[in-house]
């Protein structure tokens, strides 16, 4: 493959030639971003909501978030509890081992 056809082969993946192999001008760009733009908002609107409802996905994935944060929350106390365990039963031992 010789420079040029590497060129050529660059071009077409980056989407600089159109379906014809013609060079596609700055304004079909523009007009093909606009209508996925478009489409891609409609895809989304379908997706997070369902005749003025939320959607199944927003539910599961506010579900998920709550989850998240509650399992956090537990971590966090379980650790609290844990260590003030530890502590009490290091205090514990200190005490009797030093009234010997």
């Amino acid at each position: 493959m010789d420079g040029a056809q590497g060129v050529q082969g660059v071009q077409d993946i980056q989407g600089i030639r159109g379906e014809t192999g013609s060079l596609v001008s700055r304004s079909e760009c523009i007009l093909k971003h606009e209508k996925l733009v478009s489409l891609l908002e409609e895809i989304n609107n379908r997706l997070y909501r369902d005749n003025g409802h939320l959607s199944i996905q927003t539910r599961l994935d506010r579900g998920d978030r709550i989850l998240g944060v509650l399992c956090w929350v537990t971590t966090v106390a379980g650790g609290a509890i844990i260590l003030a365990a530890v502590a009490f039963v290091i205090k514990l031992i200190v005490l009797h081992t030093g009234a010997q």
